[in-house]
């Protein structure tokens, strides 16, 4: 028992550094730049950067995940990235306004996000887990956003209650929680073409 903790524990460390490199290379704005983005931001439905999230990316099933999980920060107001974890669904990052971070591991030494600090949330472990029904690849399941928010610790994100979730498990391994605030009639055909989108960076 102690060698599958063990085991477990070793790669939830792997992602999160792989996550935590992916942002730190990644973003190249200071705090305060990152900051006038979060005020100014607004998502984008055009099709011809729906299309760029399948375009360029690494053959590492992992690696892949995090780099169109960190695109979709154009397309949707706030997303969260959840990992397998024997059939438990692990929060491991989150997108909002633009700005992608990692949620820590509260068993991981503390580091700061890419955009220069850490994670307000304090005890990650119990509260970063859920369930999510056994599903095909690419469906798109609609959630009630406050009560996911609320099981994850990060009310922090819609605090108003105004955005529309839909869950997609995009491989095995990993799902994606995406987060919007536009009217159902426009969000339908945008989860749809980003859907197509996924299915095409996810097909080898």
């Amino acid at each position: 028992m102690e060698k599958i903790t063990q085991t477990f524990a070793s790669k939830i460390s792997i992602f999160q550094k792989r996550m935590q490199s992916f942002l730190e290379n990644d973003s190249q704005s200071k705090s305060d730049e990152q900051d006038l983005l979060r005020q100014g931001f607004e998502t984008t439905q055009d099709l011809s950067l729906i299309r760029g999230l399948a375009q360029g990316l690494p053959d590492d099933h992992i690696d892949r995940a995090i780099i169109i999980f960190s695109r979709l920060a154009m397309f949707f107001n706030s997303g969260i990235l959840l990992e397998n974890t024997d059939q438990k669904w692990k929060a491991q990052a989150f997108f909002h306004q633009g700005i992608t971070e990692l949620l820590k591991n509260s068993k991981l030494k503390p580091t700061k996000s890419a955009i220069g600090r850490t994670h307000p949330t304090g005890k990650q472990d119990e509260n970063t887990t859920i369930n999510i029904p056994n599903v095909n690849l690419m469906t798109v399941l609609k959630t009630d956003s406050h009560s996911i928010l609320k099981k994850l610790n990060l009310n922090h994100i819609d605090p108003d209650n105004k955005t529309s979730c839909v869950l997609i498990k995009v491989t095995p391994d990993f799902s994606f929680l995406l987060f919007s605030v536009l009217p159902e009639l426009w969000l339908h055909d945008h989860i749809e073409n980003i859907r197509r989108a996924l299915i095409n960076g996810f097909t080898d």
